[in-house]
């Protein structure tokens, strides 16, 4: 998941701000917008395999910008709350950011990002100085908190080690989302037709691949065609079309998120997985792949 993982690193290195703010004022506002427009992406792109709480990305995208525009509007003094604007947004979705974390950390797997949420107590951190020290806090000069100081890098300290986590683990998560379930329904299967006077002869298997007989499944179609369908390669897993997660052939619903696995009880159906065979997609002439345990499938047609 490259387009997370740079987000979140650009992120890191825009939390160096609150050290250094002279010197890395003008590179962060600068980098913010790739930071954010990045990482609302890379969550968009696992919004499907993270539930309705993947829809957050768009937070991301909304409160992000809001930060800031509020951050350049004070800057330019045109807004003179621009601050306490900016400081809002920033807390709302760094919240809700941290939704996606624990959601992700749990459906993919990936208990490090179980401790992203540290962003969290940096916000904070960072946050209540700015109020308390408000009458001190020059924008965008010199920070000044006095004994504070330790404490305020402290809590600047936790969003670099947020970022930092969540840009290294990003890089260990795949990309690729399972296709939809309302996509997978919408797929139309043509099956090729042959017209023969001579009784079906079965194509032989070739040497590269080696045939899984199956009992063979037939249906009449409204043109009273005929249609053979066996399996070239068979899988032993099957996927939930709603989370992604992988469960064993024959299993009744997925281990993960319950949903149930499709199962036809007519018509054409994945002789393996038993799914229905709307949801194959079509590769070449006759050769489909479920869209469920994703096992090669030849699908041999006549006409009567």
């Amino acid at each position: 998941m490259r387009s997370l993982s740079i987000g979140y690193f650009l992120s890191a290195i825009n939390a160096l701000v609150f050290f250094f703010p002279t010197v890395m004022l003008y590179p962060a506002l600068a980098t913010y917008p790739s930071s954010i427009v990045l990482r609302g992406w890379g969550w968009r792109s696992l919004k499907g395999r993270l539930g309705p709480v993947g829809l957050l990305y768009t937070a991301i995208w909304g409160l992000g910008a809001s930060t800031y525009a509020a951050i350049i509007l004070s800057f330019l003094d045109i807004f003179r709350d621009g601050i306490w604007a900016a400081l809002a947004a920033w807390t709302v979705y760094s919240i809700l950011e941290a939704s996606l974390y624990l959601r992700a950390a749990g459906r993919l797997r990936v208990r490090l990002l179980y401790a992203s949420p540290i962003s969290l107590a940096g916000v904070a951190t960072l946050a209540a100085l700015m109020v308390m020290t408000w009458s001190q806090f020059r924008f965008p000069g010199e920070m000044r908190y006095g004994d504070l100081t330790p404490l305020f890098f402290g809590g600047a300290a936790c969003l670099v080690a947020s970022a930092v986590i969540t840009g290294v683990v990003a890089l260990q998560i795949r990309a690729e989302k399972p296709t939809g379930e309302r996509e997978l329904e919408s797929l139309l299967v043509t099956l090729p037709q042959y017209r023969s006077t001579t009784p079906l002869q079965r194509p032989q298997p070739t040497p590269s691949i080696t045939m899984v007989r199956e009992a063979t499944i037939s249906t009449r179609t409204a043109q009273t065609a005929l249609v053979h369908l066996e399996v070239m390669s068979r899988s032993d897993v099957q996927v939930c079309l709603k989370c992604g997660a992988s469960a064993a052939i024959g299993a009744e619903s997925c281990p993960e998120c319950g949903e149930k696995f499709k199962k036809a009880t007519s018509g054409l159906r994945c002789p393996v997985c038993k799914a229905p065979f709307s949801i194959a997609k079509s590769i070449s002439a006759g050769h489909y792949v479920c869209g469920q345990c994703f096992s090669d499938i030849r699908a041999i047609g006549s006409t009567r």
